[in-house]
C-alpha cells in the first residue's frame, strides 16, 4: 500500500473518532420507556434494540472482512457509513431506554446488565473500526498480491492446457 493511500485512511479515521467524540446530533427517540420496573414490554423492546445493534456491528464487520482486499478505500466508505448510521440508532436506543438517566436507580439487575452492555457497544464498534483500518493499512495489499498472483498462475495454466488442447474443467 502506498503512503499516500495509507496517509489518507489513518487521516479519515482520526477524523471519524473525533467526530464521533465530540459530534452529538440531537436524538428524538420515536417512543420513550417509561422507566417503571414493571414495563417489562418496554424492557424487552430494549433488549431487543441492544441485540440488535450488537447483530449488526458484528455481521457488518465480518462482511467487509470477507470483502479481502478488493477496493480498501471502498472498505472504508462502507464502514464510515455504516458507522453513521449504527451511532445515530445506537444514541437513538440510548435516548429511547434511558440507559444513562435510569441505569442502577432500582430497576433490577437486568436492565442494569442491559445498560452496561449497550454502553460497551460503543466501545466495540470504535475498537472493530480500529482492526478494520488496520487490516487494511497492513495487511490488504498482501491478499490483493496473493489474490493477484493466484489469477496470474491460474490465467498462465489454462492457457497452458488450451495450448495442449486439453477440455477445459469448470472451478
Amino acid at each position: 500500500m502506498t503512503f499516500g493511500t495509507s496517509a489518507i485512511i489513518i487521516a479519515w479515521l482520526i477524523a471519524s473518532v473525533a467526530h464521533s467524540l465530540f459530534a452529538r446530533p440531537a436524538v428524538r427517540p420515536s417512543a420513550t420507556f417509561s422507566g417503571r420496573a414493571d414495563d417489562v414490554d418496554a424492557i424487552l423492546t430494549c433488549q431487543a434494540d441492544v441485540e440488535s445493534l450488537f447483530d449488526d456491528v458484528n455481521r457488518k464487520l465480518f462482511d467487509l472482512q470477507a470483502l479481502g482486499a478488493r477496493y480498501d478505500i471502498q472498505i472504508a466508505e462502507q464502514w464510515e457509513g455504516f458507522s453513521k448510521r449504527w451511532k445515530q440508532r445506537w444514541r437513538e436506543v440510548g435516548a429511547r431506554c434511558r440507559f444513562e438517566e435510569l441505569s442502577n436507580h432500582g430497576l433490577g439487575a437486568p436492565y442494569d446488565h442491559l445498560a452496561v452492555v449497550y454502553d460497551e457497544l460503543e466501545g466495540v464498534q470504535r475498537a472493530y473500526a480500529v482492526l478494520l483500518y488496520n487490516y487494511i493499512d497492513h495487511h490488504a495489499s498482501q491478499v490483493d498480491d496473493i489474490r493477484h498472483a493466484l489469477e496470474t498462475s491460474r490465467k498462465a495454466l489454462e492457457k497452458q492446457r488450451a495450448a495442449r488442447g486439453a477440455p477445459s474443467r469448470a472451478g
